[in-house]
């Protein structure tokens, strides 16, 4: 009798775990029409974005909300940046901050930062197996970064990086000179046409929105991951030598050439003007890609867009970045985190979320979303008449059928590290080239100022220094 009884036990918590812990469709709704709840969203959507998410709530409190008693108050925070700050305070308790949002968007590597301090909600607590198995299974990896794998980023909307080109005058300048758009498709053959187009007319032909970004797929595109994860979760900062030398070559050398310019915050402000013709930017800032391009007050011309794969390293892989920022969802009360999972689940679903990435150049988080006629025709239907956002839509679907897509595990410093791979290396081609404006060098001397900085020992000086300030973050 005692042996059935144990064996009862047993089956009992094999289907338990079975299951995943999942406790979704046991949930009792405690929500009240007549006594709303408030969830309160925190996000650093911006221009277009903003309005479009703005709208999807509004139409959400006028229905769904309505119908189940939950009011979405939804507030940017400004940028990325700005968002991780205002979380980190918060879950800090910092005098002047503001109270915790409901719900969150972060990368991953703020989103541990931030549970380290204030708990996070699996989201695999309210959400059923068969609801997960309808997202892209990578989007949903990004969200498991403890050892538990539990959900605890719901992916909303993602995106990639891509090659934005002014076709009008690239067309003109590849014709004259015998170049193809192959010719932009690697690092090496897109560094030479940059210096080519520099020798031709003296200006920069090409940006990099972000350089972290960068140098993770430089890394992974050549062979190598540049952190190295352990059994017992430590991380090791793991920048090959051969590795970062490529990673200097193609960026820093031609930054201090001039084939390369970046002027202000983003690239694409670059090509309003006409200072650069190319950029790597976020598929999720093909709205910001100028339909026109101002060379005075009096010259002004209209261009078109083309949008290719995110470049990569002839002996490499093709590799691209995985990266948008999900929604956290912060543990307060069952009521609080039962209407947070509803309002997730309806903007995720199909129908709102495609309509949503579509307008603004992201990526929808479902399977069946993830359809290039169905998102070209969620833009006819949406009237939303931009070439970009659909250039951007067939190349990121083409980088989804031939590139890998590479985000890194946070860890416990990853995301200062983020910050030290976005500046380190272009903090030092700002400064050179302050030095040298302020120099005055021209002809060869300049030549020779720049034989110096691109030396063998600059790189290896720069290289020691990384190294040591990775080492620094993550002891």
């Amino acid at each position: 009798m005692m042996n059935k009884y144990v064996a009862l036990i047993i089956t009992i918590g094999i289907v338990y775990m079975l299951t995943g812990c999942d406790k979704s469709s046991e949930h009792k709704n405690p929500l009240n029409p007549e006594e709303p709840t408030t969830v309160v969203v925190w996000h650093y959507y911006n221009g277009n974005i903003k309005n479009k998410f703005d709208a999807l709530i509004t139409e959400f409190n006028e229905t769904v909300g309505m119908e189940k008693g939950i009011v979405v108050d939804a507030q940017s925070q400004g940028d990325v940046n700005q968002l991780a700050t205002a979380v980190y305070e918060s879950a800090n308790a910092t005098i002047g901050a503001a109270p915790m949002p409901d719900i969150f968007a972060a990368y991953p590597d703020n989103a541990i930062r931030i549970h380290e301090v204030s708990e996070l909600v699996p989201l695999d607590t309210y959400f059923t197996l068969e609801e997960l198995q309808e997202f892209r299974q990578e989007f949903l990896e990004e969200g498991r970064f403890l050892s538990d794998e539990r959900l605890y980023i719901m992916p909303v909307a993602k995106s990639s990086e891509s090659l934005y080109v002014n076709k009008t005058y690239w067309d003109k300048f590849a014709l004259d000179n015998g170049f193809e758009q192959e010719d932009l498709k690697t690092w090496e053959k897109l560094t030479d046409v940059a210096k080519s187009y520099y020798e031709k007319t003296s200006q920069g032909f090409f940006g990099i929105d972000s350089n972290a970004n960068y140098i993770l797929l430089a890394a992974m595109q050549l062979g190598t991951e540049i952190f190295t994860y352990t059994e017992d979760n430590d991380v090791k900062f793991n920048l090959d030598k051969t590795v970062a030398r490529k990673i200097w070559d193609y960026f820093y050398v031609p930054y201090i050439h001039g084939y390369f310019v970046k002027t202000g915050r983003f690239s694409s402000d670059d090509a309003k003007t006409g200072t650069v013709l190319a950029y790597t930017g976020s598929t999720a800032g093909a709205t910001y890609f100028p339909s026109e391009v101002t060379f005075s007050q009096n010259h002004v011309e209209s261009i078109e867009p083309l949008i290719m794969p995110y470049p990569y390293f002839q002996e490499g892989q093709a590799f691209a970045i995985q990266q948008g920022a999900g929604m956290c969802m912060i543990k307060s009360n069952y009521t609080h985190e039962y209407a947070a999972a509803e309002f997730l689940r309806w903007f995720t679903d199909t129908q709102q979320n495609i309509r949503f990435a579509i307008s603004t150049g992201y990526i929808p988080v479902k399977e069946e979303a993830l359809n290039e006629d169905l998102m070209i025709k969620t833009m006819q239907e949406e009237e939303i008449n931009n070439p970009t956002i659909e250039a951007s839509i067939r190349s990121t679907v083409k980088m989804f059928e031939a590139f890998k897509f590479y985000n890194n595990k946070p860890f416990e410093g990853s995301y200062e590290i983020r910050l030290l791979l976005e500046s380190h290396l272009s903090n030092k081609v700002q400064r050179d080239l302050e030095r040298m404006k302020s120099e005055g060098l021209k002809g060869q001397a300049r030549e020779e100022r720049i034989k110096e900085l691109v030396s063998e020992e600059a790189f290896l000086q720069w290289y020691q220094q990384l190294v040591e300030e990775a080492d620094r973050i993550l002891e």
